[in-house]
């Protein structure tokens, strides 16, 4: 592809929707990618009643949050292709309809299967909504409004993150758990309402790509993430490599992924453009932002699971965790300024460095922390998280051209979707591993938790603090290294 054909092809003349047309769509599936995030907040907190109601087992409950993942992942690495198939207007359209009636069909549930398929089916588009709300920040705005765009990104996504666990505590305790499904509707239909107008009117950049796709990538992809999910999702209760099932999966996801890549790159139809990875600013935030997810994601795992450990009530947890999203967003309303004046990866490495605060206050204050001293860890963790993943998403929306868009988003959201599902299994594995450790020198089970808890946030502290060293002195390194080119 020539740089003169690949400039062509960016062109998009934004200026024939108009600036609140644009504004409207871009917002308008920001808070459909927000609906995503907040219905699985809302079915996380209410597994506990979902399992005690339909009278299923506490393995097959974790099936609840897993069947959802594990079709995300396959959406998503479909959701390139999907955006040069459809116009914009019908592709949201289906989506926010799909995403509702696997909400319908998970509500009116009446025993697990059938709670597995409605999650299933929300799987399905919720993995294509949060791709799709990049590319348009990429395909739509200009690059001096893509700041505030990505700001009102983390400040709509983190209020769904504050309003979830309200919105479960208060509407499945007065009503029932089955209408927690039917939040999404309202909010599906203010989504469309604000977005239609403006996506029926789009100017979509035309792909280098084309419309046609290798059948065989396709099944390799969905095979890879399948099984990929399935070791991560199963290998601590089978014992990881100790089980061959689990070696038989992981074999499967690398051969699978394997042809995945070696097809893509030989074909003459890919469905993703994985020559975008030559982009050096785009790989670095992919990369950047496997490391992000780990972190994220690992600490919704870890955060519960000390807090448990210390006695706190599924209600306090939630009250901890609103404290945390309420600074995040007095924070995202000062982004786009933030990110306007100083380089994002200045912004991501301070990110990182509160991010390592926030698991070094519960690390110095041993077996025993304060109430006070666990709520502002909350806090510095939700505002590091924040603006971590707020500066890396402004990275890569700057690297990408609207053409580039579909597929640059897809291997951004994809990097961070692997990297928590690695993250997860880490932080899993590692407690498992020092806990057994530890209960085997003699110690009560009670003292082995509190030990296997100090080393996983002596380690996460330790990773976080080192990303946020190199990321601030790459880009000292840079500033330096253009400084002395410049003549005199």
């Amino acid at each position: 592809m020539s740089e003169q054909t690949r400039e062509e092809s960016s062109e998009l003349p934004t200026d024939v929707l108009g600036a609140q047309l644009r504004w409207r769509a871009v917002l308008g599936v920001i808070i459909a990618a927000a609906m995503t995030v907040m219905d699985l907040i809302m079915t996380s907190t209410a597994l506990g009643d979902i399992q005690h109601d339909l009278g299923f087992s506490l393995p097959q409950t974790a099936l609840v949050i897993s069947a959802s993942a594990t079709t995300e992942l396959v959406t998503l690495a479909l959701s390139a292709y999907l955006t040069r198939i459809f116009p914009p207007r019908t592709y949201l359209l289906g989506l926010c309809a799909t995403f509702v009636l696997g909400a319908m069909i998970s509500a009116n549930a009446w025993n697990m299967p059938i709670l597995l398929v409605g999650r299933v089916v929300q799987g399905a588009a919720s993995g294509a909504i949060m791709p799709f709300a990049y590319y348009l920040v990429v395909a739509l705005m200009r690059k001096d409004e893509q700041p505030r765009a990505i700001a009102a990104f983390s400040f709509t996504v983190t209020a769904s993150g504050v309003l979830g666990p309200i919105l479960s505590i208060t509407i499945a305790q007065w009503i029932s758990w089955r209408a927690l499904f039917y939040a999404s509707v309202p909010v599906a239909v203010v989504a469309l309402a604000l977005a239609l107008p403006g996506l029926g009117r789009m100017p979509v950049p035309k792909s280098l790509l084309g419309r046609r796709v290798s059948v065989l990538s396709v099944g390799a992809v969905a095979l890879g993430l399948f099984f990929l999910q399935f070791t991560f999702d199963g290998g601590d209760s089978r014992g990881w490599y100790t089980s061959p099932t689990i070696w038989a999966s992981t074999a499967i996801a690398l051969v699978a992924l394997g042809v995945f890549v070696g097809n893509e790159l030989r074909g003459r139809h890919p469905l993703v453009d994985l020559r975008l990875l030559r982009n050096r600013p785009l790989l670095v935030s992919c990369v950047l932002n496997v490391l992000a997810g780990a972190a994220t994601y690992g600490a919704y795992f870890l955060i519960p699971f000390y807090l448990t450990a210390h006695g706190y009530s599924v209600g306090r947890i939630g009250a901890v965790t609103l404290y945390g999203g309420l600074v995040q967003l007095v924070v995202a309303l000062r982004l786009p300024s933030v990110l306007r004046r100083v380089n994002p990866m200045i912004v991501a490495g301070g990110g990182a460095a509160l991010f390592a605060g926030s698991g070094l206050l519960p690390l110095l204050a041993g077996n025993s922390p304060a109430a006070a001293l666990i709520i502002a860890a909350q806090m510095l963790r939700a505002v590091g998280a924040g603006v971590l993943l707020a500066s890396l998403g402004l990275m890569m929306t700057r690297a990408l051209t609207p053409a580039d868009a579909s597929s640059g988003s897809l291997l951004f959201n994809l990097a961070r979707s692997l990297g928590g599902s690695v993250g997860t299994a880490l932080c899993s594995a590692f407690i498992v591993w020092r806990e057994s450790h530890f209960v085997a020198t003699g110690v009560t089970r009670t003292v082995a938790r509190f030990d296997a808890l100090h080393d996983t946030l002596l380690v996460a502290v330790t990773a976080l603090a080192l990303l946020s060293a190199g990321l601030i002195v790459a880009q000292l390194r840079q500033r330096r290294a253009r400084g002395s080119a410049a003549p005199a």
